[in-house]
């Protein structure tokens, strides 16, 4: 049986409450189903818990110290559940888009869309805008959630 080319996955979670829940589990069972049904192998899991998706990623420990395993070894390929779980600012997104593309490295959701992909300025594009979609998504949640905790 041929060996199945390595991967990392990237989970992240916004809130403390989120880190015991089934939000990792959720993410972690995503991201291994797309790899196995893709002929990739998960070699190591980074785990942002309790990070805003809206935090710089250079603020980030997990996605650091996945930067740091990608210039150490030859995995070139991130899955992550969605795109909003990787960022919910479309800057945030960005800067983190464009230090794994300058790494040569893919970023995939489990549900297979490929978020380096630079080669169709619409499907840039289309990253942007679902960008801007998670980034108003989170700021008209936040106070929703927070209204709902103070009641």
């Amino acid at each position: 049986m041929p060996k199945r080319a390595q991967c990392f996955a990237y989970l992240r979670t916004s809130s403390a409450a989120n880190i015991d829940g089934d939000s990792p589990h959720r993410q972690g069972a995503a991201i291994e189903g797309y790899a196995k049904s893709n002929g990739l192998a998960v070699s190591a899991c980074f785990y942002d818990a309790a990070v805003s998706g809206a935090d710089p990623i250079e603020s980030r420990h997990g996605f650091n110290a996945l930067l740091s395993a990608i210039e150490s070894n030859g995995v070139r390929t991130v899955i992550c559940e969605d795109a909003s779980r990787f960022a919910r600012s479309v800057i945030a997104q960005e800067l983190g888009v464009l230090a794994l593309i300058k790494r040569s490295v893919t970023l995939l959701t489990a549900s297979g869309e490929e978020l380096t992909a630079t080669d169709d300025p619409a499907r840039v594009m289309m990253r942007h805008v679902a960008g801007s979609f998670a980034e108003y998504e989170k700021a008209r949640l936040v106070p929703k959630l927070k209204a709902a905790r103070d009641r």
